[in-house]
């Protein structure tokens, strides 16, 4: 599957990788700008409630949207689905019960604070189907609805004006999977503040083709103003040598 916005992706990462190897300490986010301080309280509310109670009217598109604009926001998510697979084999390996208990609350930590992450909670439900220390897996399963319906229903994809919306990497791949349409060929484009991934796709049963457009810009601006961190940083250390 040819996925132009794996590519941005990992174009404006390599960027960013390369500062925060240069420096050890990170004094700022690039969420910063987006006040995640008052944000995080209320995504952390309907976490909790999810959580909880598994409301039936679940606002999934507030919490997204909650989501992005957190200090934990991590629109790829290579390295947040690496630690919880870590904590994962700690559980799976350890034999000290204290050591179990510490993996298991940072296991569920980060499931908290990366809960509307598509990713995140298709690795949780995959865990938790192997073993229910990890959670509940019809838990897991409605959440994982809960994201694809509201993606699916953001937009029909025919123009810029109604591209479908993601929030992070996997939601893209996994709408082309849940519509049926297989990308033919990607370009990504920058209209003014918007980034957008338009593709020639084929339908998988018919065979027939259209274009279908998908709105980066809430992951592309993150990626951007964090990359712009990170080159400042970079800058600065390079002025001290």
């Amino acid at each position: 599957m040819v996925r132009v916005f794996i590519f941005i992706f990992f174009g404006v990462v390599f960027s960013v990788s390369y500062a925060q190897a240069q420096s050890p300490v990170r004094t700022t986010k690039a969420t910063d700008y987006q006040q995640s301080f008052l944000v995080n309280p209320h995504y952390n509310k309907m976490a909790r409630e999810a959580l909880k109670d598994k409301p039936k009217r679940f606002g999934f598109m507030r919490f997204r949207s909650l989501y992005s604009r957190t200090r934990q926001y991590d629109p790829i998510g290579e390295n947040t689905l690496k630690s919880l697979n870590n904590l994962a084999y700690i559980v799976f390996n350890e034999q000290d019960p204290d050591r179990i208990k510490t993996a298991l609350f940072g296991y569920q930590s980060i499931v908290s604070d990366h809960l509307a992450h598509l990713g995140v909670v298709m690795q949780a439900l995959s865990l938790a189907r192997e073993d229910r220390r990890f959670g509940n897996p019809s838990f897991f399963e409605w959440v994982k609805e809960g994201i694809i319906r509201t993606v699916v229903i953001s937009g029909d994809g025919f123009t810029l004006q109604g591209a479908y919306d993601v929030i992070t990497l996997e939601e893209e791949t996994v709408l082309f999977h849940r519509l049926g349409i297989k990308p033919v060929e990607s370009r990504a484009v920058k209209e003014g503040f918007i980034y957008y991934n338009m593709h020639d796709v084929e339908e998988v049963g018919t065979k027939a083709k259209r274009a279908v457009f998908v709105n980066t810009t809430i992951p592309m601006k993150y990626l951007e103003a964090l990359s712009q961190e990170q080159d400042k940083l970079k800058t600065k250390i390079i002025r001290k040598q």
